[in-house]
């Protein structure tokens, strides 16, 4: 069933009142310690994965609950070993996708884009297993959530022409609004029948 980008963009708007200051905080905070770990050779790499999963937790815990604390930003760092291998075999398999040209590694981003707010949801998972989950997830909506994103094209515009100052306000409801597909996917497949067990000879 095809999911409405008007009504999950509408609904981001809702949930990110109140929330914009906390999330430009979160980002800046969570940017300067991305830049101060450039100074170890291997620094962004290893901290890339756990700061974007805080950053997935966040932006759940608005879409969820309009209430996002600032400290859930971090918690990434809770489950760093599983966000750690995330994203390093992402970033390996689209730069291995990018060989091949700009659109398997744009395919390849697609596929993997639900990986943050998987283990955000499962805190057990394993990198590798919460990439083939969303591997999973996104089969038959690749297409879609590329439309979703390209819904942005004209606020992507306007934060370049205000050189970056209405990212304030479009960066959160970009996010808020992803998060919201995830979890109309999730929602989806929750309703899906269960397979049929095998019969017994």
């Amino acid at each position: 069933m095809a999911i409405s980008r008007k009504e999950l963009k509408a609904a981001a708007r809702q949930q990110i009142k109140g929330n914009v200051a906390t999330f430009f905080g979160l980002s800046v905070i969570l940017a300067l310690i991305s830049m101060v770990s450039g100074i170890l050779v291997f620094g962004p790499l290893v901290l890339m994965g756990p700061l974007a999963l805080g950053s997935a937790m966040f932006i759940l815990e608005v879409v969820r609950t309009k209430d996002g604390k600032f400290e859930t930003g971090f918690k990434g760092f809770k489950q760093f070993g599983s966000a750690f291998v995330a994203s390093l075999l992402m970033n390996i398999f689209i730069l291995l996708w990018s060989l091949l040209l700009f659109v398997p590694a744009l395919i390849a981003d697609l596929r993997y884009s639900m990986t943050y707010f998987i283990i955000a949801d499962n805190p057990g998972i394993s990198g590798m297993a919460a990439i083939k989950k969303s591997k999973e997830m996104m089969k038959g909506h690749k297409w879609e959530l590329f439309v979703l994103r390209l819904s942005f094209f004209w606020w992507l515009l306007l934060v370049s022409i205000t050189f970056g100052l209405a990212a304030i306000y479009v960066v959160p409801y970009m996010h808020a609004t992803t998060a919201n597909y995830y979890e109309k996917l999730k929602s989806e497949r929750a309703a899906l029948p269960a397979p049929a067990a095998p019969e017994g000879n």
